[in-house]
């Protein structure tokens, strides 16, 4: 009886070894490529958010500080979208072009610089600072010679390749106007 209990045995730990023999490459193999695929995801978000990062630097940068449109045309969407105050003044890179120059021609040693921002997925924040001297035609007001120093906020949504999508501007529209020496008059009531 124990010959048998042991050959018995024997035979289990022979159809243990095959199944581990044959279990343990595939459950090393699954690993492997799950740490892997994990891994990739993650260098690829890296990427991803490094390419956010580089070209949002590159809007203010080569587009505001240095004036290279065509730097925003790689940088941007081809449907690129953009709001000022809640208004859409672009619906596509040549839009946005036009709408920065508005404030390039109007304060041609204007700079913009960057407060803070927080990357989060596909989207960033930034709190921002514009600083210039209205000595162009800024929209259809002639300069007037005085400097304006304004914050704001803009919300940028980048797509899959990096590139800007959309960017929300938010700004104290009359704090610029009251800087160039425009007035709020009083409503009129009849």
């Amino acid at each position: 009886m124990d010959f048998r209990k042991t050959a018995f045995q024997e035979h289990q730990l022979t159809a243990i070894k095959k199944v581990i023999s044959i279990l343990a490459p595939a459950v090393l193999l699954f690993l492997l490529v799950f740490c892997k695929e994990q891994r990739s995801k993650t260098d690829l978000q890296t990427t991803l958010e490094e390419t956010i990062k580089t070209n949002f630097e590159s809007l203010i940068e080569d587009g505001w500080n240095n004036r290279d449109m065509e730097k925003l045309k790689v940088i941007s969407a081809e449907n690129y979208i953009r709001t000022l105050n809640g208004i859409t003044v672009a619906t596509h890179q040549n839009e946005m072009e036009a709408n920065i120059n508005i404030f390039i021609e109007g304060f041609p040693d204007c700079e913009m610089s960057v407060e803070q921002i927080i990357l989060k997925g596909n989207k960033l924040f930034a709190h921002w600072t514009f600083k210039g001297t209205n000595n162009g035609v800024f929209g259809e007001s002639p300069p007037t010679g005085k400097k304006v120093n304004v914050t704001g906020c803009s919300t940028l949504l980048f797509n899959k390749q990096g590139k800007i999508a959309q960017e929300d501007v938010y700004y104290n529209e009359l704090a610029l106007l009251q800087q160039l020496g425009f007035t709020l008059s009083p409503p009129i009531t009849d």
